[in-house]
């Protein structure tokens, strides 16, 4: 074993106890790599760096922003809010419809959107019909994992192997070649989640653990029926604002005359005065209503439909602030509080029968504040008289720039696929069109690029070439085949697919892929068959990481906002995995002969 060969392996071992560790973060832990080889002599500077002039890094770095402008244009909102109204009517089949949402959207845009995206419906809906959003977040996680593995650009990790077998001369993978087996995954996934996954997911936790954690604490506001509007000449029970939006309405008034807790077949009327009930999410589809004019405070100007956005802030009243003891109608909050408006109120003491103006503000009183997402940050200065506990922004749907992300979304992927032009260049184009379109600024479109994904490609890259370089991925593979003497290929691709599959767990899925690829290589070239399907196997794998919440950022993301625990995953997700491991020993062959 030469001296470069053993340098090489040290480093890789110790780039595998970082990357699982995270002693530190992985984009560091990949320049460290770099730095590690060029000084050991391994490879030259320009090798170490050339990782960064990747067609794959360039190319998962366009998607970021392609997703990025489907995220700003809301191009996905109409989906959403189809999906929540169809949630209402049958649990099931609003369950149904977005988990296969999710994996659909998944195949073609950054899955990490995707389900940040759906998170909050989850909840909204779950909310609304009193079940449990535990019961769904980690399916939607996995959902977009199953998307993910059925095209080209579904993950990063699917375009960084194709790269590097096309730089191996084994041909770059086409845009739906892994369309077969990763139906397959998908169909066999979605079954398990049904009849096995579904029992084996937490129940319903307490509701007050919910709205804490979410800030899901229901606002008190006042809505006006405009001539016109949906619900105007309906009963309490079938009003649209029950039945779509979810809110509960707790007084009417009607001129002079009010009605407390108006009964189920109360009928609305024109200009009728609506005291309602909701969170957060609600309260912003309220202020976007046809025909519903959101007025807490008689002769408030509702928050401008410009297009540019919504951000909302959750304020407590703080003790020495000059607010408490005042009533509502007496706070100028766009003078006070930078150009916000007031939308509703969380009283600590509890719902008051009172109307909103008169409304006498207390200590740890919450309020809801909206303004432009322009000019939000006015509203992040230190004040003596707010805390602000919650800012979200949200984005409006935008036809024009929705209709514009979508049809380059589309065209990148119709000419990839039909290798008119190569899928980085497509994506690159695609990324210019979006910004002279002005739907995504440059400022924007680097904002949006996962800088930390990007380095550790680069990054990986580099140690994967010095792995080829020195031979020490031919020396492993050699180890491998000896050891594995007359076993078939299949049993070799099985034990990869299982290798991968634990790796992928603990370090990232694009790490795990770049340092196994070279070696799978060698061992298809020692055993003398095709290297595809090795390939194939280290690629489903690293994309289906079920087990733990630090296997892939989309688990991260719901283990966060359900509340779940490590064993949660593993309960739920070992079975899959070793349903996944199953399926691609006995199909990947079949799909991708030897």
């Amino acid at each position: 074993m030469s001296v470069e060969i053993l340098l090489t392996i040290l480093i890789l071992v110790g780039a595998i106890v970082l990357f699982a560790t995270e002693v530190v973060a992985i984009d560091v832990t990949a320049m460290l790599v770099i730095g590690a080889l060029v000084l050991a002599g391994v490879l030259t500077p320009a090798e170490g760096l050339a990782g960064f002039s990747n067609t794959a890094v360039a190319t998962v770095a366009a998607m970021f922003v392609l997703s990025s402008a489907v995220d700003k244009s809301g191009a996905l909102h109409p989906v959403m809010a189809f999906l929540e109204r169809l949630f209402r009517r049958s649990y099931w089949l609003g369950a149904g419809v977005m988990l296969a949402s999710v994996a659909f959207f998944s195949a073609f845009i950054n899955n990490t959107p995707v389900v940040a995206l759906f998170i909050p419906v989850v909840l909204s809906c779950c909310r609304a019909i009193q079940a449990s959003p535990e019961k769904l977040l980690i399916p939607i996680s996995f959902a977009s994992m199953f998307g993910g593995v059925c095209t080209l650009v579904g993950t990063s990790t699917n375009i960084l192997v194709s790269d590097l077998a096309a730089r191996n001369g084994l041909g770059a993978f086409g845009m739906f070649e892994m369309t077969r087996m990763g139906l397959v995954f998908a169909l066999c996934g979605f079954a398990y989640l049904l009849f096995v996954g579904w029992p084996l997911l937490p129940g319903r936790k307490p509701k007050q653990s919910i709205e804490e954690k979410f800030h899901l604490g229901e606002y008190v506001t006042n809505i006006v029926l405009q001539a016109g509007a949906p619900s105007v000449g309906t009963t309490v029970k079938t009003s649209p604002l029950v039945t779509e939006l979810g809110v509960e309405i707790i007084q009417v008034r009607r001129g002079n005359q009010r009605f407390f807790s108006p009964a189920e077949d109360f009928v609305l009327q024109e200009g009728d005065v609506l005291k309602v009930k909701g969170n957060v999410e609600q309260m912003r589809k309220l202020q976007k209503r046809n025909r519903v004019l959101v007025q807490p405070l008689p002769n408030q100007d509702t928050l401008p439909k410009s297009g540019i956005g919504l951000a909302l802030h959750e304020v407590v009243v703080l003790p020495e602030s000059d607010l408490a003891g005042k009533r509502l109608s007496e706070v100028d909050f766009e003078a006070k509080f930078g150009n916000a408006v007031f939308l509703g109120v969380r009283g600590r003491k509890g719902l008051e029968h009172r109307l909103l103006s008169d409304w006498k503000l207390s200590a740890g009183d919450c309020l809801l504040l909206g303004s432009p997402k322009d000019q939000s940050e006015l509203l992040h200065r230190k004040y003596p008289d707010l805390f602000v506990i919650s800012h979200t922004d949200y984005t409006d749907f935008l036809r024009k720039e929705a209709l514009i992300s979508a049809a380059v979304i589309i065209s990148v992927i119709s000419v990839a696929t039909f290798e008119i032009i190569p899928i980085v260049t497509a994506s690159l184009l695609g990324c210019l069109v979006l910004i002279l379109t002005r739907v995504i600024t440059p400022e924007e479109a680097y904002r949006s690029v996962s800088w930390k994904v990007v380095l550790l490609l680069a990054g990986s890259l580099s140690l994967g070439l010095a792995l080829e370089k020195t031979g020490a991925a031919r020396l492993v593979a050699e180890q491998i085949h000896t050891l594995g003497g007359a076993v078939s290929p299949v049993v070799v691709l099985s034990v990869v697919y299982l290798f991968a599959s634990l790796l992928t767990e603990v370090m990232s899925n694009n790490a795990t892929v770049v340092l196994l690829a070279p070696i799978v290589i060698a061992v298809a070239e020692s055993m003398g068959v095709s290297a595809r399907p090795f390939l194939m196997a280290i690629t489903f794998a690293a994309s289906a990481s079920f087990m733990t919440p630090i296997g892939y950022q989309t688990n991260t993301m719901v283990y966060a906002a359900g509340n779940y625990t490590f064993r949660d995953f593993f309960r739920v997700g070992a079975p899959l995995n070793l349903l996944f491991w199953l399926l691609a020993s006995l199909l990947i062959p079949i799909f991708f002969p030897f």
